[in-house]
């Protein structure tokens, strides 16, 4: 591709918008992955009660931020549960305590660690 002098400044500015586009797109995907990735494993490691609605109660929202980019939640809609399931809690008789699940801390502390280096590939992989 042949450009003139007088048009490389566009040229350049072009290539560099298309870059950032694919880039932005890129980190949402990997973001919306990751986001149903723990999803999928704090359901599979929440604690089975008589009606299972630890591992139904996980949903993943999505909110999209200025510029592009998305934000993505996970949460559960029993959030009262999972305070009481992750720190341990008062039984009723008052004096004992049960233990504590850190179901959601672990699988939090997995994606911590591992989600840098798989957005960095993807980004790498961005032509």
């Amino acid at each position: 591709m042949k450009t003139d002098i007088n048009s490389l400044s566009d040229v350049i500015s072009d290539i560099m918008n298309d870059y950032s586009t694919n880039v932005r797109e890129t980190v949402n995907t990997e973001i919306d992955k990751a986001a149903k990735s723990l999803k999928k494993s704090i359901s599979a490691d929440a604690p089975v009660g008589s009606t299972g609605t630890q591992k139904k109660s996980w949903k993943v929202t999505k909110e999209k931020l200025a510029g592009g980019e998305i934000k993505a939640i996970v949460h559960s809609t029993d959030y009262r549960k999972v305070h009481l399931l992750e720190n341990g809690h008062v039984t009723r008789n008052g004096i004992t305590r049960t233990k504590p699940i850190h179901y959601v801390s672990k699988n939090e502390q997995k994606l911590v660690e591992e989600f840098p280096e798989q957005l960095a590939n993807a980004i790498k992989a961005v032509k």
